[in-house]
């Protein structure tokens, strides 16, 4: 694969269509330079600017999401099986703290100077921002958090003012003060969205990628947010969770989300994820062997939306026969989806290379081509614009942020532990579908191949295996099973779900087995490693501070760089 850095890439909407223009970009640009310049920019635009930083991560893609977590969480391996000691690589990991602050261009600094430039108009506008405000400040809240998720202590607090004649060291703030911040500044912008203001508000329209400049989806949108956060609090403040899942819950249906129609998903054209030597490409994703056999064994749907089948269809089975590789009469098996060894030890056995790991090979119009035994990861799911058969993709991205099914499960897990008097099993079925049908219109708008759309009768049948069909008296091990394939094209929500409950794992109803290297248990990694803080460096002395404070925690590691260990959230 070539390793080739994406530029910012700055978009206009046309028609609900993401467009891009070199021109535009080289104005952007400009104005990131020259922050006075700023005043000639729509502050509509920064917000389109930030949602595509936000998403147009292709490092990240690469080397977190594709080579790091989903490994990690056994969502896919590497070709030929897992490295010995793929847990403990951790080269150019992670992306989102950059993207967070890096420069005029980081989406703090852009969500930043969209307030401020609403501040330059004349008094008599600024009025007509006051949604446009809080609609920035929920996405900036969703970021922060996203990265604090994984890193603990961060700037906030004193973040992104330097250009605006605030501090250029920021101090550090703690993850918990973080946390409720955030929950303080999302019940603010919900309050303010849902209160009438009195002059007309100018709506980020075609801008706003996510809902349009809705200010009532927003509302939903930063409710499922606040929860999501309030999560993390389980084994820190459960009396927080609790008070937060309560008050949340308590709103009015119409402020939560109800549909897949609420979800908060970025959906982009197929350019979007670039060609064929783009980063974003997923070809060496291999299917891991335990997600796809729990998915054969319970008839899911998805299947075919999740995984490529392997190359043995009848048609290179018959050249196979005529190439004398395989004996008269084989026929194409029933399954085709078929999953690699997720433990080392595991994908290197005589007997499982042989079987596996071996494939034949055919030449097929001028090409030696590889027949292969074991599935791969639809790589349109992640890449839009996948070339199959030699044709290039024209269908769209898809990047989730919070889903219905997403909110569905976390109000199932949430009434399952008593935390909320509503009834699990409610939420978990409507989870599920939410999921089956989100995966269907994105297997359809993705335009992998091979997919067919699900009908009623396959979701009823799912629904009804003993795998599926909900119990209370394993509750949770089952929604986490379920929020585990549902977090297929979300991995950093899957690796969140592993770390806040334990699940899955080796004995839950979805069963992700020890991974295994040289006759030694891995161990996976459970935050970003910190850098060590280097005396020279501007900030030196509040980095210093704040990691000095993390390492005051039981589970903190043996160093910053030590990513087995965890951050102030994750609890043992």
């Amino acid at each position: 694969m070539i390793i080739s850095y994406k530029k910012h890439i700055v978009g206009l909407l046309t028609a609900g269509t993401l467009l891009f223009s070199g021109c535009q970009k080289q104005a952007f640009v400009d104005v990131n330079i020259d922050p006075e310049s700023l005043t000639s920019v729509p502050p509509a635009n920064q917000f389109l600017n930030a949602s595509i930083g936000v998403h147009n991560q292709d490092f990240e893609a690469f080397y977190d999401t594709y080579q790091r977590i989903m490994p990690w969480m056994q969502y896919s391996t590497a070709v030929n099986g897992n490295g010995q000691n793929f847990t403990q690589v951790y080269d150019n990991f992670s992306q989102r703290y950059g993207r967070l602050y890096s420069g005029a261009n980081g989406v703090g600094n852009t969500l930043t100077d969209l307030e401020k430039l609403i501040e330059k108009l004349p008094a008599t506008e600024q009025p007509r921002y006051v949604h446009m405000i809080r609609i920035a400040r929920i996405l900036k809240a969703y970021y922060t958090f996203y990265v604090s998720d994984i890193y603990g202590s961060i700037p906030y607090s004193e973040a992104f003012q330097a250009r605006y004649g605030g501090t250029l060291t920021p101090k550090y703030d703690p993850q918990q003060t973080i946390f409720a911040t955030l929950d303080t500044e999302l019940k603010e912008a919900i309050t303010t969205l849902k209160t009438p203001q009195t002059t007309s508000q100018v709506a980020l329209g075609t801008n706003d990628q996510y809902y349009a400049g809705n200010t009532q989806q927003w509302v939903k949108a930063a409710n499922a947010l606040r929860l999501k956060i309030a999560m993390r609090l389980a084994k820190r403040d459960a009396a927080k969770l609790k008070t937060i899942a309560q008050e949340v819950l308590s709103s009015p249906a119409t402020d939560l989300m109800s549909s897949n129609t609420d979800g908060w998903v970025f959906i982009a054209p197929a350019g979007f994820t670039g060609g064929g030597d783009s980063n974003w490409n997923p070809a060496g994703l291999r299917a891991a062997k335990p997600l796809v056999d729990f998915m054969w064994d319970t008839m899911d749907p998805r299947i075919d939306a999740f995984f490529t089948p392997n190359g043995y269809s009848q048609a290179n089975i018959d050249l196979l026969i005529t190439d004398k590789q395989l004996p008269t009469g084989t026929k194409e098996s029933a399954r085709r989806y078929v999953g690699g060894f997720t433990s080392p030890d595991a994908s290197r056995t005589a007997q499982n290379i042989q079987r596996y790991y071996t494939p034949r090979y055919l030449t097929i119009s001028g090409t030696r081509t590889a027949i292969d035994t074991l599935s791969y990861i639809q790589p349109r799911l992640f890449q839009a614009s996948y070339a199959v058969n030699g044709s290039t993709g024209t269908g769209k991205n898809y990047f989730p942020v919070i889903t219905y099914a997403d909110f569905c499960f976390m109000r199932a897990e949430l009434a399952a532990q008593a935390i909320t008097t509503e009834t699990a099993k409610t939420w978990y079925d409507s989870g599920v579908v939410a999921s089956l049908d989100w995966y269907d219109v994105v297997a359809q708008g993705t335009v992998v191949s091979n997919y067919t759309p699900m009908t009623a009768a396959e979701k009823t049948a799912y629904l009804a295996k003993p795998q599926v069909v909900f119990n209370a008296a394993k509750a949770m091990d089952l929604i986490a099973s379920q929020e585990y394939i549902n977090f297929l094209r979300q991995p950093a929500e899957g690796w969140a779900l592993w770390k806040r409950t334990g699940l899955p794992n080796t004995t839950s109803t979805l069963a992700l087995p020890a991974l295994i290297s040289n006759g030694a248990t891995l161990v996976v990694p459970r935050r970003a490693p910190l850098g060590l803080p280097n005396p020279s460096e501007a900030n030196y002395a509040n980095r210093k501070a704040a990691y000095d404070e993390m390492a005051k925690e039981s589970g903190f590691g043996t160093s910053p760089q030590d990513a087995t260990g965890r951050v102030w959230w994750d609890v043992p």
